[in-house]
């Protein structure tokens, strides 16, 4: 009996040193432990290291080259305007700058944009109406509208119908009177030029 009572004293004992050993190993090996956050090796007690966002890096390098194009773009403009202004400072004066050029060097206006130009017809005949017209028994008021060219000796070289009325020898009448016309040369700003003219030729039976 008393060898029994013995033997569970000794097995209580070793179980009690054994339990506290291991307490004692875990409580050693928690010092050296060695944790992996995000692959990131921490040691002790040192905090992680932040974690860079790549996406808010990428929007602050696009508002930079959004940035940067814009002040390229300015300079680029700056510059541009600097070279016009030199050209048109080193640009000649044209004294008919406006009027166009009829391939042979001859300066053309017209009438309705290039104001205060003096002439004088010499020469001015009005249509008669039409013989047709009246056979026909047309008796209507009839207007023609017409743009002539006066050449650099005065005379009509060209003559632009602008309507769509071409019945009854109305425009035939009108072309047999206008290149009957003559003008004086017009002359502007020392050189003799070409010049549009506008008007509209009414018919009446009288």
């Amino acid at each position: 009996m008393r060898f029994y009572i013995f033997s569970f004293i000794l097995h209580l004992i070793f179980i009690f040193c054994v339990f506290d050993f291991s307490k004692k190993d875990i409580k050693t090996l928690d010092k050296n432990v060695v944790v992996y956050l995000n692959e990131l090796e921490i040691k002790g007690k040192g905090e992680p290291a932040p974690i860079k966002n790549t996406k808010e890096e990428t929007k602050e390098q696009k508002q930079i080259k959004k940035v940067k194009q814009k002040k390229e773009i300015k300079n680029e403009i700056k510059k541009s305007n600097k070279t016009d202004k030199k050209i048109t400072k080193n640009k000649p004066l044209n004294s008919l700058n406006g009027f166009v050029q009829d391939g042979k060097g001859n300066y053309i206006g017209d009438e309705k944009t290039s104001q205060g130009i003096g002439y004088r017809i010499k020469r001015e005949i009005d249509p008669l109406y039409p013989e047709m017209a009246k056979k026909m028994g047309f008796k209507d008021e009839v207007v023609i509208h017409t743009k002539f060219l006066v050449g650099l000796d005065g005379k009509i070289e060209e003559i632009i119908f602008l309507d769509n009325f071409n019945k009854y020898g109305f425009r035939k009448e009108v072309e047999k009177s206008l290149k009957k016309w003559e003008f004086e040369p017009i002359i502007y700003q020392g050189k003799n030029i070409k010049m549009y003219f506008y008007k509209n030729f009414r018919f009446n039976i009288k």
